[in-house]
């Protein structure tokens, strides 16, 4: 275990590859909260026209993806309950919200410079990435560091 945390210190994060993974996730999980309830209702209105479906096309609906959704859903609001009350701030109004928040309109709402609002989204994104496991690693430090391994 200690090997696989200093692996991934000495290892370089693509931060906007990663930082894109964290925001469909996040985008995923708003989704999920603002959509799923109608789509719970509708299943238990349905009931046993589902049931003609499923047993129509079995390989389809094997895997659950609703209940996948769920979980990640528990687990990205887990990890954000996790962070600084500022940073679980800005990632509900920006992200988790139904109607979200844009970047220009959110720092002056809470009080921050552009910059500073910049600096903590950043570092929440950052933890998020790593609470979550969506880290990338950099690839081209990876051939980078090949090549000065043979010279």
């Amino acid at each position: 275990m200690v090997n696989r945390f200093l692996h991934k210190a000495n290892t370089h994060i693509d931060q906007k590859t990663t930082r894109k993974r964290v925001e469909r996730v996040l985008e995923l999980v708003r989704m999920f909260r603002s959509i799923g309830g109608m789509r719970r209702e509708r299943d238990a209105v349905i009931g046993s026209q589902s049931d003609l479906i499923t047993a129509e096309m079995p390989g389809l609906y094997e895997a659950d993806p609703e209940a996948y959704i769920a979980s990640v859903s528990a687990e990205v609001e887990e990890a954000v309950s996790r962070l600084e009350l500022q940073e679980q701030e800005l990632i509900r109004k920006r992200y988790l919200q139904k109607d979200k928040k844009f970047d220009f309109l959110l720092f002056h709402e809470l009080n921050v410079s552009e910059r500073t609002y910049r600096r903590i989204k950043a570092k929440a994104m950052s933890k998020l990435a790593y609470m979550l496991r969506l880290e990338v690693e950099s690839r081209s430090n990876d051939a980078a560091e090949r090549v000065e391994a043979r010279g």
